[in-house]
């Protein structure tokens, strides 16, 4: 039998796949992580603009676009906006109220004026621009009692792009659903009081949830707190929700959580889906 040597050249070569080894199991370590990390929801607030510098909601807003003049600065006249941004993922606010979601990165679209108008243009405007950003979440507050092309095209886009569009029913004391919440696909979010009956001011007709809308505690844009009422507010909480939802298991699809939210839903109304409060109250601790 021959002996074999190990020569200094064998050792090298030994070694080399060695370091080859560690290295390539290192690398599907590191791709596993990634894989697995969870990012924050990615949630677009289209209102009156955000208050980024509010002690509540700092670090929060990662993007912001002036829909209503591309390349302005943004800032909150209204108010709106920084209420809505505060239900969805406010932070430590001392115990006077939290966000519901906290794993969330707000993208600050300005499509209201100072008054809280809004115009058809500047909506489809801010929803493009969330198409391109990539955003997970919708939310919107306005709308309008007209069916508009130019906004029927921007929603489906974002809607075939894999966004859930989330709509204020609006405040039609009543009467019919607003654009674009009144569209196939976008989840039109009506409001209740505390004893679990429609608001007065609510929609009714195309309805997918009710939320909690009526006296809703939430921060105001020049610090403090207040308490707001309307359909924007019930949608805000459905956002937050859904963002939560989202964040605990992210590939969940707009089909997959809506039918989710229909499972959790609690009938109100006339038994089974109605034109007062759709599949039911969402309702969220």
């Amino acid at each position: 039998m021959t002996n074999r040597k190990v020569t200094s050249y064998n050792m090298k070569y030994i070694e080399f796949y060695r370091v080859i080894g560690i290295i390539a199991l290192l690398f599907g370590i590191a791709l596993l992580y990634l894989m697995n990390e969870k990012h924050p929801v990615k949630v677009a607030v289209l209102d009156s603009g955000i208050n980024e510098d509010h002690p509540a909601l700092k670090g929060k807003v990662r993007e912001s676009f002036h829909a209503i003049q591309p390349g302005q600065p943004i800032e909150d006249e209204y108010g709106h906006g920084t209420s809505i941004a505060g239900i969805i993922a406010a932070g430590d606010t001392g115990g006077e109220m939290s966000g519901i979601a906290q794993h969330v990165s707000l993208y600050n679209v300005k499509v209201l004026d100072q008054k809280g108008n809004g115009k058809i243009a500047d909506l489809v405007r801010g929803i493009n621009w969330c198409i391109e950003e990539k955003v997970d979440i919708i939310h919107i507050s306005s709308g309008f009692q007209v069916d508009d092309p130019a906004l029927k095209k921007a929603v489906d886009d974002a809607l075939s792009s894999g966004i859930i569009v989330i709509a204020a029913a609006g405040n039609t004391p009543g009467g019919e659903a607003d654009y674009p919440a009144r569209y196939e696909g976008v989840w039109s979010i009506t409001s209740v009081n505390a004893k679990l009956v429609r608001s007065t001011l609510a929609a009714r007709g195309k309805v997918d949830f009710a939320a909690a809308g009526t006296e809703v505690v939430s921060i105001h844009k020049d610090g403090g707190f207040e308490t707001f009422s309307g359909t924007s507010f019930a949608a805000a909480r459905i956002a937050g929700y859904t963002a939560r939802l989202l964040y605990s298991e992210p590939s969940r699809e707009n089909g997959i959580m809506y039918k989710l939210l229909q499972k959790e839903a609690v009938d109100l109304g006339e038994t089974g889906p109605d034109q007062d409060y759709g599949h039911g109250l969402i309702d969220i601790n």
